[in-house]
């Protein structure tokens, strides 16, 4: 074997999305140790994001270091969430149990995360049909069943995966959950809040040749209750209940073609199609279909230059929104460029720019609008030692006039002279592993300058001020050999105008206390984990003037997860939310001002039970 001649192969360079390690990720073995249910167990291990709504996921909001996620870039499998919905409601529709995984990404961005970027970029990304096949197997199936005692619900999934044959892999699940009303830790039931989802996804994944790879998929979500015309509030007679049904498809497309010969030659081109809709039927207007058509393209290519690892492409979305015959039709249009240079082993630069040109199309009034401008990003990144890494980074971004929610499209109106949208992110941060420790900490600001808003009750959208937030990230880790510990902090002040963002700030942000993150995870044995997390959120004092402090809370989970076969053919997991069943409302959560504007309580003690079986 000596004697044979040598064989050169390709080289492989791996690069980071941006410079720092300031991205947040959750994967597929932290949902399934938590049968993440809604957006806010998907995002229960983060302290610097805050799901608020109440127990019900429809009325779900995402908040990051104070931001609503109308402000950030938020896609699955690179398809853009854009739009919104409804302002008393959650936007985003997110089956768990379809996720590989789930990143955030806060503050400062490279130029790829997209157009319009304001506070950052949450990605999700689905599974492949590898992610499920063990290896050397040609088919399977995956079939779960749970229960849910806080709301007598259910939830069962059936996914069906294999190899065509040795180049094609497809995969195809469907999910079926239904929960009633939930109580809250006192025992009162939270009326009309249960949910009956639905969702189906498929993905056919091509190895067209050693260098090209093809992947299809299409998702769907149907929900459908009988619930409040404003979902995170409590029923008044300002809250009328009637059928709702809120439905989400969407359609992706993925080819990448990676030379094996050229580095110059890394291609990657994203299609989507999504279409997002709210109807309500029957309600005290009438029935009121609202609907968004999203799709858009981006094509993109990477070429690694010595030390140059450059990306560059462009980028196009089209959005139409309609309210029964009342529409809107916006696009915006990108050209990016982003370069990591690797001035030395300890020493890595980044430099990028994109541009964007956004139109909108205001039926109701006849109003066009045109904006355009760049949005620039430097990093750094330097190991100061074997162990330390210190990062800093300035991002600015721009974003033009959008299709408004949905269901106002018929009575909101922009203002002639309003502009667009410029935020300036700025943090620096350094990382320190030693061993099996590790500690991180992070201080940031974010400025929105000329930040949309409604002027008043006028139903005018214009540039209301500047939006800033700013605050520090800490978190420190140890893993054992079978044991890991780790607590993290987070602190934002956001502010409008210099007075602390409130719960009537829809579509901008609000206040949230100090929180902590605790987990502990303890491996039994082989087949056994077991864990405890809590999160403490410290008594919210800094609020804007009319609006009461809010209580603090500490809130605390438990799971134990068996596979009492040899492999994983069996997994038995039992998870218990909010333990010691703790009253409380989350700080992102409408509070209680009044019979009328009253938010919703969270959940009291849940407890989760499920087995999955694969064959």
């Amino acid at each position: 074997m000596a004697q044979e001649p040598l064989t050169s192969l390709a080289p492989i360079q791996v690069t980071a999305d941006r410079i720092g390690d300031d991205e947040q990720r959750v994967d597929d073995d932290t949902l399934r140790r938590y049968q993440a249910d809604d957006l806010q167990d998907i995002f229960s291990g983060m302290a610097d994001v805050t799901v608020g709504g109440g127990g019900s996921p429809v009325a779900q909001k995402v908040y990051v270091r104070g931001l609503e996620d109308t402000l950030l870039n938020v896609t699955v499998d690179g398809a853009t969430q854009s739009g919104y919905l409804f302002h008393h409601q959650g936007r985003l529709m997110v089956e768990p149990e379809l996720l590989k995984s789930v990143s955030v990404s806060a503050g400062p961005g490279d130029a790829t995360n997209g157009p319009g970027t304001l506070g950052g970029a949450i990605r999700f990304e689905t599974k492949d049909p590898d992610d499920l096949l063990r290896p050397g197997e040609s088919i399977g199936g995956l079939l779960k069943a749970g229960y849910f005692s806080n709301t007598d619900g259910y939830k069962a999934s059936a996914s069906l995966f294999g190899r065509i044959n040795d180049d094609w892999s497809a995969m195809a699940t469907l999910v079926d959950s239904d929960h009633d009303d939930y109580e809250d830790g006192d025992g009162n039931t939270q009326p009309f809040t249960g949910t009956e989802l639905q969702s189906g996804f498929a993905k056919v994944v091509g190895q067209l040749t050693d260098e090209q790879r093809i992947a299809i998929s299409y998702e769907r979500s149907e929900d459908e209750a009988y619930r409040k015309h404003r979902p995170h509030w409590v029923p008044s007679v300002r809250n009328p209940v009637f059928d709702q049904e809120m439905v989400r498809e969407t359609i992706t497309g993925k080819y990448r073609f990676n030379s094996l010969d050229n580095d110059w030659l890394d291609l990657e081109f994203t299609v989507y199609d999504t279409d997002a809709s709210l109807e309500h039927i029957d309600g005290p207007y009438g029935t009121y279909l609202g609907e968004l058509d999203s799709y858009g393209a981006d094509l993109r290519n990477t070429s690694y230059l010595g030390d140059h690892t450059l990306t560059y492409g462009i980028d196009y979305r089209h959005d139409e929104g309609s309210l029964n015959s009342d529409t809107e039709t916006g696009s915006v249009t990108g050209l990016y460029i982003q370069n990591d240079y690797h001035v030395t082993d300890r020493l890595t630069l980044s430099a990028g720019t994109r541009y964007d040109w956004y139109e909108l199309d205001e039926d109701g009034t006849g109003q066009s609008f045109d904006e355009s401008g760049f949005s620039p990003n430097l990093g750094v990144s330097f190991d100061a030692t074997e162990q330390l890494n210190l990062y800093g980074g300035w991002a600015r971004a721009i974003r033009g006039t959008q299709v408004k929610e949905l269901f106002v499209l018929d009575y909101y109106r922009n203002a002639e002279d309003r502009k667009e949208e410029t935020s300036d992110n700025y943090e620096v941060g350094a990382i320190y592993r030693q061993g099996n420790l590790y500690v991180s900490g992070e201080a940031f600001i974010t400025k929105i300058d000329d930040v949309v808003g409604q002027e008043g009750y006028t139903g005018v959208l214009n540039n209301i001020g500047e939006l800033e937030t700013r605050g520090f990230t800490a978190k420190i880790g140890y893993d054992w050999e079978r044991v890991s510990a780790s607590i993290a902090y987070s602190q934002s002040s956001p502010e409008l105008n210099g007075e602390p963002l409130n719960d009537d700030n829809f579509s901008l942000g609000t206040s949230v206390g100090d929180t902590w993150i605790a987990n502990l995870n303890y491996q039994a044995t082989d087949s056994l984990d077991i864990g405890w997390s809590s999160r403490f959120t410290e008594r919210l004092t800094d609020v804007a003037d009319g609006y009461s402090e809010k209580a603090g809370f500490a809130v605390h989970d438990v799971y134990a997860q068996w596979q009492p076969l040899s492999d994983d053919q069996l997994t038995l997991s039992l998870t218990v939310n909010n333990l010691l069943d703790k009253q409380y409302y989350d700080h992102a959560s409408y509070a209680v001002y009044g019979d009328v504007a009253a938010g919703l309580p969270e959940a009291g003690r849940d407890i989760r039970a499920n087995v999955a079986y694969r064959f």
